[in-house]
Formats: C-alpha cells, sequence, structure tokens
C-alpha cells in the first residue's frame, strides 16, 4: 500500500511504496468485463478450431456499409487467405524408389495439389543374424544386473546404417522450421524401428518378466549420415540447421564442391547423427522407460491435420521452459485440432503442458528417461493437462468473426494461456490473456489488447462522424453544466477506474481510480522538474470524465452505448484519417469514409490552416482543453499537451502535414515529452493501490492549492527540458472556480 510522511518535503513518488495488501484475496473479473470471454462454443456447439481462430470472416458486415465489408472479406478469404491446412504422409519403398530400404515423409497442404516438403532417406540392419543368446558367453558380452542381483549378458549392440537422401522445403513455407519437422519424423522413425524395443503386440495386462521374455524385437545403434549441400546464400546455415538437430560433421569427411549446371556451386558438408537405444541398468528400469515412451506417444489426440504457428509476444518467439525448468527454448509449433481442444507440439516433438501451479513446460522424448513425475500419473489425466480450450473473446453478437479478433486460451484447470511480460515465457495466469491469430503468416500473438477496447474503438468509429462532433460542440461549449472547484472534480473521478479497458481487478474494485493516476502523474512530473504550469496540465487534463456527474444524459449514454469522455487515441473529424489510425478495421462503420466532403487530405479545412482551427474527435480531453482555455491562462503549450496528446499520429508520426503549419511544429515536442510522460506514469499506476481520501487532501493542500493562486510569473520562470524558453502570456491567477 502507499505510506506517506507529512514531513517529508519531497514529492509523492519518491515516498511511494507499491506493495501488495496481502489481506486481498485472488483477482477477479468484474462482472460487466466477464460477457467477453464466455463464447468457448462455436455456432454447433463443437469446440473452435483452426477454422474458426485463423481463418473466420474478416469483417463484420454492417447495415450500412454491406458492400466495402464484404468486399473486405472477399479479398482476405478469397485469394489472399483461403482456408487450409497441412497433413504429413510416410510411404514405403513403390516404384519410384531409387534406394534399398526407401521411406518418405512428405509435407500437403490441404488446398493445393503435390508436396510443399519432403525427406527421403533409407536404412538398412547389419547382415549378420546373430542372436543376443549368441553371445551369452562372449567375451565381449555385457554383464546387466538383474533386480534379483543375478548377472545377465547383454550382447553388444550391432549397428545398422542410415543416409538422409533429401530433404527439401519450397522456399514459401521456409522460416517455420517444416525441415526440422520432417528431420525429426524421421529420426523417430528410425529409432522406432531400430533403437527402441517396443513391441507393438504387448498386453499391458501380462506381467513384467514375461513381457520382458515374449519380446523379440532387434535392438540396433544406427549411424545416419547425410550432406548438407549449401550454395553461397547458405553458406553454414545448412550446416548449423542440421548441427542444431543433433547432427556433426564428420571429422573425416572431405567437402566437396559441385556444379549442378545452373551457374551456381555448391559444397557438401559430410554429417553424421548417431542414435542409440536407451541404456538402462535392469529389466524393471527398460519396462518403465518402453511404458514412458507409449505414454508420450498416446499424449497426441491426433496426428492429422495441423497448422504451423508462431507463438509472438511484443520481444519475438516466446520462449517455452524445459523439463525441470533447466532450459528456456523458442521452438516452432503446430497446432492440432482435437474434439477436447487444441494440442501444441512442436516441430521437434515437444509437447506443450500446463500444470496445476500455473507453471508451462514443454515434454519430449529425451525426458522420458529423467525422473519426471508427470510421466508417471493417469495418461488420461496427463492428457488433459495438453490440452486449450480457445475462447473467442467477442465484442459484438455471438457467432461473427472478425479480423484481428482476441481469443483466450483456457487450459483444464480453469486458468489462461499467457506470456511473462519479464521473461517472455510461456506460463498460466488466472486471469484472461488475449491472444490476436494472424491467418496471413500464421502466427498467435500475445497481446495486450483486451475486448473492451476494441469495443469502445469499434463505438468510436462509428460514432465519431464530423456531424457528430459539431453536435457535441454546441452543446457542451456554452459550460452550463454547473459549477465546481477542480479540486471537487478531481474527487469526482475517483468512481471511475484509472485503466477502463483492463480486465483485473481485485475483489469488487477495479483498481486505482482516475484520481489517484492523476496525482500520481502530477507528483511525476513535479519529481521529474517539469515545471508548475506542466504538473497541474499532468493533475487535470483527465477531467473530462467529471461530466459523467454532472450530465445524467452523458452517463446514461456512457453505460449503455458509448462513453465519449474515456481516453483513447484520437484523430481529426473532417478529413481523410491516416491508414496508419488506431483500430484502422472499423473505419468502414464512418460514414465520412464516403462523404467527398470529408474523405480527402484537407477535407472541410484550408491547407495548412493548423491544427488549432481543426476538429478533432470528442472527447473528455478535448473537453478539458476547452473548459481551461474558458476559464484559465494556462500557456498553449500546456493546452496544446492536452488537446494533441493523444493525436499520436501527429506527434508520433507526422500524419495531417497538409493541415499543419509552423506553430504547430514549435509545440509538438512538448506534446510528444508530455505524452511520453503519461505513458510511464500509466505503467506504474497498473500496481499502485488506490489513494485514500485523506492522502488525496494531503496533496492538494500540501502543494497543488497553493500553486493554482500563484501568478503566471511565477509559473512560467522555467527553461524547458528541451531547453525551449516559454513566452510568458500574461500575470493574471489561474481561476480556481470553474464553469464546467
Amino acid at each position: 500500500m502507499i505510506s506517506f510522511d507529512e514531513s517529508s518535503p519531497q514529492p509523492l513518488t519518491k515516498r511511494l511504496k507499491l506493495a501488495a495488501d496481502d489481506g486481498l484475496g485472488p483477482p477477479r473479473l468484474s462482472p460487466a468485463w466477464k460477457i467477453y470471454v464466455t463464447e468457448s462454443l462455436g455456432p454447433d456447439g463443437k469446440v473452435f478450431g483452426l477454422q474458426e481462430i485463423f481463418f473466420s470472416a474478416r469483417a463484420v458486415v454492417e447495415e450500412d456499409s454491406k458492400q466495402s465489408a464484404a468486399s473486405f472479406t472477399a479479398a482476405s478469404n478469397g485469394q489472399g487467405n483461403p482456408c487450409y491446412t497441412f497433413r504429413m504422409e510416410r510411404r514405403q519403398g513403390g516404384p519410384m524408389s531409387q534406394f534399398r530400404g526407401e521411406e518418405r515423409i512428405l509435407l500437403f497442404r490441404s488446398d493445393k495439389a503435390g508436396a510443399v516438403a519432403k525427406i527421403i532417406y533409407s536404412s538398412e540392419a547389419p547382415d549378420e543374424d546373430v542372436t543376443r543368446e549368441s553371445f551369452a558367453s562372449s567375451s565381449d558380452a555385457i554383464p546387466l544386473l538383474q533386480e534379483e542381483g543375478t548377472p545377465s549378458l547383454q550382447p553388444p549392440s550391432l549397428t545398422a546404417h542410415a543416409k538422409i537422401h533429401v530433404l527439401d522445403v519450397k522456399s514459401q513455407y521456409r522460416g517455420r522450421d517444416l525441415g526440422g519437422l520432417l528431420f525429426s519424423e524421421a529420426i523417430t522413425a528410425l529409432k522406432s524401428t531400430y533403437c527402441d524395443d517396443d513391441d507393438e503386440s504387448d498386453d499391458a495386462g501380462k506381467d513384467q518378466v514375461e513381457s520382458l521374455q515374449r519380446r523379440k524385437k532387434r535392438i540396433y545403434d544406427v549411424k545416419c549420415s547425410l550432406d548438407a549441400e549449401e550454395d553461397v546464400t547458405r553458406h553454414g546455415k545448412l550446416v548449423k540447421f542440421y548441427e542444431q538437430l543433433g547432427c556433426r560433421v564428420k571429422p573425416s569427411g572431405k567437402v566437396q564442391y559441385v556444379n549442378n549446371n545452373d551457374h551456381e556451386t555448391y559444397r557438401k558438408v559430410p554429417m553424421q547423427i548417431d542414435l542409440h537405444p536407451s541404456r538402462v541398468d535392469s529389466p524393471s528400469k527398460q519396462e518403465r522407460s518402453r511404458l514412458r515412451r507409449k505414454k508420450l506417444s498416446q499424449l497426441v489426440s491426433s496426428k492429422g491435420s495441423f497448422l504451423p504457428v508462431q507463438l509472438v509476444g511484443s520481444s519475438g518467439k516466446l520462449l517455452v521452459r524445459s523439463h525441470g525448468k533447466c532450459r528456456e527454448l523458442k521452438l516452432d509449433w503446430l497446432l492440432y485440432e482435437c474434439p477436447a481442444g487444441i494440442q501444441f507440439i512442436s516441430t521437434h516433438g515437444h509437447i506443450l503442458v500446463a500444470k496445476p501451479n500455473g507453471d508451462v513446460s514443454v515434454l519430449s522424448l529425451e525426458d522420458q528417461d529423467n525422473d519426471f513425475s508427470e510421466l508417471d500419473i493417469d495418461i488420461d489425466e496427463l492428457k488433459t493437462w495438453t490440452y486449450f480450450v480457445p475462447c473467442h473473446a467477442s465484442e459484438q453478437d455471438r457467432g461473427q468473426f472478425n479480423y484481428k479478433d482476441l481469443w483466450v486460451m483456457r487450459t483444464h484447470h480453469g486458468t489462461f494461456l499467457t506470456a511473462n511480460s519479464f521473461d517472455h515465457a510461456l506460463s498460466c495466469t488466472r486471469l484472461p490473456s488475449f491472444w490476436q491469430p494472424n491467418g496471413d503468416n500464421l502466427s498467435l500473438v500475445c497481446t495486450s489488447d483486451t475486448p473492451p477496447r476494441r469495443h469502445h474503438y469499434r463505438k468510436s468509429w462509428k460514432f465519431q462522424t464530423y456531424e457528430y462532433v459539431m453536435t457535441m460542440r454546441s452543446r457542451f461549449l456554452n459550460f452550463s453544466l454547473g459549477k465546481a472547484t477542480l479540486f471537487q472534480a478531481l474527487n469526482w473521478v475517483h468512481q471511475f477506474p484509472a485503466n477502463p479497458f483492463h480486465s483485473w481487478s481485485h475483489g469488487e474494485d477495479f483498481g486505482p481510480s482516475l484520481r489517484t493516476l492523476s496525482f500520481l502523474m502530477a507528483e511525476t512530473a513535479r519529481e521529474e522538474g517539469f515545471p508548475d504550469w506542466v504538473q497541474l496540465v499532468a493533475l487535470f487534463h483527465e477531467l473530462g470524465e467529471a461530466v459523467k456527474v454532472l450530465d445524467p444524459e452523458t452517463k446514461e449514454m456512457a453505460d449503455s452505448l458509448y462513453d465519449w469522455t474515456i481516453s483513447s487515441r484520437s484523430r481529426i473529424v473532417g478529413c481523410k484519417v491516416p491508414d496508419r489510425a488506431s483500430f484502422s478495421e472499423f473505419r468502414h462503420l464512418n460514414t465520412d469514409e464516403v462523404d467527398s466532403r470529408y474523405n480527402t487530405d484537407v477535407g472541410a479545412y484550408s491547407p495548412h490552416c493548423g491544427l488549432e482551427k481543426v476538429f478533432l474527435m470528442w472527447s473528455g480531453c478535448e473537453y478539458m482543453y476547452h473548459l481551461l482555455r474558458h476559464n484559465s491562462c494556462l500557456p498553449d503549450e500546456g493546452l496544446a499537451m492536452i488537446r494533441y496528446f493523444l493525436l499520436g499520429d501527429w506527434h508520433e508520426h507526422y500524419e495531417y502535414s497538409a493541415l499543419t503549419n509552423e506553430d504547430d511544429a514549435d509545440v509538438l515536442p512538448f506534446v510528444s515529452e508530455f505524452d511520453a510522460l503519461r505513458r510511464r506514469v500509466r505503467l506504474k499506476c497498473m500496481d499502485c493501490r488506490d489513494l485514500s481520501d485523506d492522502q488525496c487532501k494531503l496533496l492538494w493542500e500540501g502543494h497543488y492549492a497553493k500553486v493554482t493562486k500563484l501568478e503566471l510569473t511565477h509559473l512560467f520562470s522555467w527553461v524547458f527540458m528541451l531547453r525551449r524558453k516559454l513566452t510568458l502570456m500574461g500575470s493574471r491567477p489561474l481561476i480556481h472556480v470553474q464553469d464546467f
């Protein structure tokens, strides 16, 4: 909680101690928010699958924009993004085979003819037909202790030979480790054939000893060779690729340089990977290892169709912890669809498992020889740990899917798959974390976006037209709602959340309030050395939400339809909106988009008229800009901070160049600095506790009440961080009572 030292002269942020209150229970979803994540079944009553997640309709057809939405959907689903999956097929021999013992594993895409990737390999057991019993009296035999302590003899392993002749992935499908997938499948097949002593006819109900005696399968070591054939564009890359898969360059191998009559010179690097049977020191451990391998193979519900998908966070591919948390791996994933949900299997055969304690790790065939207790639980229970149920986080009618829709991945334990923001590793949390699928590049992005935020921006695009803004300006800019002190307005916004789009809350609370955010931002500005007038801007810029207290009609509309008082990214109405605008996928909902008066670079304005003469979206900050301009004498830079910090397309990306002028360029550094300050404070406010009434009163009376009574000569005698001196605009004091 936040502790105060009333005698300390330092700002609040020097004295803040942000700590969780141990008396609070686990965080819970607010009731109003839960409606967004209840949809876990499709219209047919089945769990959502890969088609709904990655290839559903990309736009919602509104009554007033059917043509544009339909054309958008057709373009995205027709040519650019059809629904498809991949499947593997293993073939042995046949009239097309060129090598003795040849096998092929082919990768097909469901909507196209022909293989998109393939691996061709061959293998052969040694010619000698020697049984293990013939080595019982041999000096080369290896003693093996049985559980009873009676020594037994095991013959030395014979060596089978294999060679990988071709591993090819078409260029447009590279970068997904599909080559690693085919290589791993081939190695797994070779191990199963030569190294594993599993007996497919084994009866689990038989005694272990009887099972061991009945098994007659021959066990071999395997030496698998291949040539890494590289062109100049992949020099060294292919060798490194195979080394990551467990291969090594043959010490005695000779590198060859060949020309395939395509004006390119290739080098062939001889490489090898050695496969060995599992080395165990007793029959019981051998049997235990065999049963664990069998369990792992049973964990995958289906080896049918799949999608190669990358799990991505803010810093790229997400990490996942290996068994025992000894390593963090960056893996490429295959998503398999099954009746109970979705399974994540890596291209190297790792299985993603969500544990009851919230840990997420991967099981692999290498883990089965270790002391991995999870493999000893009931196989049906363990399999449920590998299922993730996709839940559609819809902000509109059930069963409709949008481009950039959000999803959550719910586990069997009721937790949700997420990416840890500190180490970017997969984990589970009790609160939903949202994933945004992309069917174009087959990625699943862990995003900080939430359904309430998307819902708000969707309404913003629909309602915030030029005509709407004119109506709101005529209604509110006469400032006839009433009178109040700024401190009264600060107390009013205590009932509104600082983070209205977040899904978490503590108990029945909604986290820190807007009043807490306002004071924390002002105190941060004070600590960082900003002048008093910037501290006041930081303290008052969000007070537009107080309109919901003064105006019942605004409150009713905010609760039922659209809350314009919430701060969100803004834009200029009456002209063409930049393509990079936030949530631009909803722009088809705005009628100004098809109005020739408002869809050009200049629109309803004059070229280079300046931002002061344009109309921005009607928002709480836009209202506060006009209110403070009407009531006080903040400098132009301060007013610009309040009005333009949400216009990120201008101060971050320099859009609206057809409208801006030199005056706008002068205030842009101030606006950009203020926006950066606000972003830092909002991150800080995520974990802080709400300020009490007494704490806010102490801050107000101790500093800010005095600042509002100072004359401007005291406020402006300061050089800004950017070394740009302010022009003094006058000397009358700030007005303490505001006309709202």
